[in-house]
């Protein structure tokens, strides 16, 4: 199973309502072989610190079994709406896929 499925069900498990999106070079197509995985998870609750630490090792688990490398950008929802302006937020939009 591709990594980004692998991410998605990892993060639903934590929150059903929760939105994985790929962003970078495997987005892109442009990737290499030794690319790492790109991700901006949004979660439909608040963010706390212990919350974003507990998806961070999740997705830790989840690198050690696949032997991958991800990156992961966690916000909430409503947090992530009010970047809007922000250039990481338009890359996101322009190049990001639903995983």
């Amino acid at each position: 199973m591709e990594i980004d499925k692998l991410v998605k069900q990892e993060i639903i498990k934590i929150d059903p309502k929760a939105e994985v999106i790929l962003f970078g070079s495997r987005a892109r197509g442009d990737f290499r072989k030794d690319s790492d995985w790109d991700f901006l998870v949004l979660l439909n609750q608040p963010l706390t610190a212990s919350l974003k630490e507990f998806v961070l090792d999740q997705l830790y688990d989840l690198e050690l079994r696949t032997d991958s490398v991800i990156s992961a950008i966690i916000h909430s929802k409503s947090e992530w709406e009010d970047r809007a302006v922000t250039p990481i937020y338009q890359m996101i939009k322009k190049e990001g896929k639903r995983a």
